[in-house]
């Protein structure tokens, strides 16, 4: 069984799982979560674009690191960050997002640190359809890094990927829910559910036939079987 808390990279206290947060190329906008975020992570990568949005935001705070193929970034926008320490990191090759790339770049400091970081992502789940969509697909690519977990944070909720087999979730009704939702993506998934207001009992769930949407937790604890990859999403309590 595998135990998750979401809501920890949320946590006002700073105590949670040490984390990478990637900032993507999509405006932020819940600047209060932004910055619990930014502040819990223990680094922090802009990925090309991204550095835009960081700059319209905030137009401050020179700690992180950034790597793409700095297509996307503005020009003033790379000179202020370049005057403030800011290493930038330029990779040229295009058969990875700029999300892949700052992977990538993560696992190059891992190998210094002698560790793993799970990695947030935000914004992940807003603008282009297409680029949410290889952003879900990644979390389907790195699905085999056990040792890490792997989230996608938008303005409105927490999306992690739950691999076959049997999951626990801890949930904190102070940063997340009610509202939640299992979703399989690229293939069914026969789920069982304990702790949901509509649990489910050995169903087989699938686009084209049933899912579960805007379901809720009932309980702290959210007990999930899956014989397939599903989505998790939940919501994130406004500040």
């Amino acid at each position: 069984m595998k135990h998750w808390c979401p809501s920890s990279i949320l946590s006002r206290s700073g105590h949670g799982d040490d984390f990478c947060l990637i900032v993507l190329n999509q405006p932020i906008t819940r600047l209060k979560l932004f910055m619990r975020l930014w502040k819990n992570a223990s680094y922090k990568f802009v990925a090309d674009g991204g550095a835009n949005r960081l700059y319209d935001a905030f137009e401050h705070d020179p700690v992180l690191l950034q790597q793409g193929d700095l297509d996307s970034i503005r020009t003033e926008v790379e000179s202020y960050y370049q005057s403030k320490g800011v290493t930038i990191t330029r990779v040229s090759e295009q058969d990875s997002t700029d999300f892949m790339k700052c992977v990538y770049l993560l696992q190059e400091k891992e190998k210094e640190d002698k560790r793993k970081y799970d990695i947030v992502a935000l914004p992940a789940l807003s603008g282009r359809f297409d680029q949410t969509m290889a952003n879900i697909n990644l979390l389907y690519m790195m699905k085999d890094e056990i040792e890490r977990k792997f989230s996608l944070i938008s303005d409105e909720n927490i999306t992690l990927l739950l691999d076959e087999g049997e999951h626990q979730i801890h949930c904190q009704p102070e940063l997340e829910g009610p509202t939640c939702g299992i979703m399989p993506i690229g293939s069914p998934a026969t789920l069982t559910t304990h702790g949901l207001k509509w649990d489910m009992d050995h169903l087989r769930c699938y686009f084209g036939g049933m899912v579960s949407t805007s379901n809720a937790v009932d309980s702290d604890t959210v007990s999930i079987m899956t014989d397939a990859p599903v989505i998790w999403t939940i919501e994130i309590k406004t500040d």
